[in-house]
């Protein structure tokens, strides 16, 4: 897959699940090659291009399967959407399939717990599924909730894989089923992340607030890992006040479960989380935990990955104003079908409808997808997670959360998210 964009084009490489960045020189190239052989191109070319950087490109093409063995292009173009500045659509769908889940975490920034009366039927998601590929936005994270609980996931997955989409899934495993897993694994997944926030029984049930959920887990990860046996799995750990002491048991349960990586973040006062001051992590607290991890990854055979660490991280610019991936490469969609920068900002900034407008159309025109995308330092409503990742903090509005509902000078995504809703 093609997709051109305004710094030239963006080439899927299915095999790896990854987007590859060409410049508007290959995007002639690979128009051309759709046409003609890439010696007859060369030929056009050589006044500017000299052989060996010829030679270098196109045995990169033929390495990814672009170019076949004829020197013809294997991909197809989408259709031309670009747009300066930005991308023409999301590398990423962040899709939550069902609100449903069995758990009540106390650190939740979802507010997931009980199905929506209107979520989304398989055939509506079948739709956005056909609008993501025909977009070219060709990777697809499925979440809830907790999906393994809806019981078409698998033809969700099969319909995506069928459309040339990436699929990966975040689950809590409590409910994973041996036969739907199998289903899954046969269709083929990138990558599984599941949810664990506790080194031991009581811990886990803590967290999760439900008795006999550490058992339901570790019972539903064991299925994933025998079930997925060459499929990356990542143990995702929120790190927060109530088992920051539990570093070492949580990195040999990684080893002992047999998964590939530790994924580590950093509490937000957003959601039920916003309820659970027993849970947030203060500055000193935050940089002892940092401090501590930092060392024990040193000695300990895990694969860490980590979030940026709070009020350390740099300032990113992904494509171009606000350094947040949300709006500028990824989208999230609800179990309703509202469209958001992230999934933090659901509630209270949805950006349109898919069942209303479709995807691109939002992606492009929505008032606060373009508002959160333009903004250099964030809008204040997007500070529980610039405040963990900023240089400029400040600890006490941390600690208190104060920075978790927008304020007035956020009246312009307000007055967007009114008219988007």
């Amino acid at each position: 897959m093609v997709r051109k964009e305004y710094f030239g084009a963006l080439v899927f490489d299915r095999q790896r699940g990854e987007y590859i960045p060409f410049d508007q020189d290959a995007v002639l190239l690979f128009e051309a090659a759709s046409q003609r052989p890439m010696e007859e191109i060369f030929e056009n070319v050589k006044d500017r291009l000299n052989r060996a950087s010829f030679d270098t490109f196109h045995q990169l093409c033929r390495s990814i399967d672009l170019i076949d063995e004829n020197g013809r292009l294997n991909g197809t173009f989408v259709a031309d959407r670009r747009h300066p500045n930005m991308l023409s659509a999301p590398l990423r769908v962040h899709l939550a399939i069902t609100n449903e889940c069995g758990m009540r975490c106390r650190h939740c920034y979802l507010d997931t717990r009980d199905p929506l009366p209107n979520e989304l039927s398989f055939a509506e998601i079948q739709k956005i599924l056909d609008e993501m590929a025909d977009m070219g936005a060709c990777q697809l994270h499925i979440g809830g909730g907790e999906p393994f609980l809806r019981a078409d996931l698998p033809r969700i997955v099969a319909h995506a894989r069928a459309r040339g989409l990436v699929v990966s899934l975040s689950t809590t495993a409590t409910a994973v089923n041996r036969a739907v897993a199998k289903k899954m694994a046969d269709l083929g997944l990138k990558s599984l992340r599941v949810s664990f926030d506790g080194g031991a029984e009581k811990s886990y049930d803590y967290h999760r607030n439900v008795k006999g959920a550490y058992r339901k887990a570790v019972r539903g990860i064991k299925t994933l890992r025998e079930v997925f046996d060459k499929t990356p799995i990542t143990m995702h750990t929120t790190l927060m006040k109530s088992n920051s002491s539990e570093l070492l048991a949580l990195a040999k349960l990684v080893q002992k479960m047999r998964l590939d990586v530790w994924s580590v973040d950093f509490v937000k006062p957003v959601g039920y989380a916003s309820e659970a001051p027993q849970v947030w992590l203060s500055r000193e607290e935050g940089e002892d935990i940092y401090r501590r991890i930092t060392k024990m990854m040193e000695t300990h055979p895990v694969t860490l990955k980590m979030a940026h660490f709070p009020y350390k991280g740099p300032r990113q610019q992904p494509v171009m104003g606000y350094y947040c991936l949300g709006a500028n490469l990824f989208a999230q969609i609800s179990p309703t079908g509202s469209v958001a920068p992230c999934s933090y900002t659901c509630r209270p900034f949805p950006a349109g409808n898919v069942r209303r407008k479709p995807l691109q159309e939002i992606w492009v025109t929505s008032d606060i997808i373009r508002k959160f995308r333009g903004s250099v330092s964030g809008p204040t409503a997007c500070g529980f997670c610039m405040k963990t990742v900023a240089n400029s903090v400040d600890p006490k509005a941390y600690e208190k959360g104060a920075f978790v509902m927008p304020t007035a000078s956020d009246e312009a995504l307000q007055t967007a998210a009114t008219t988007a809703s």
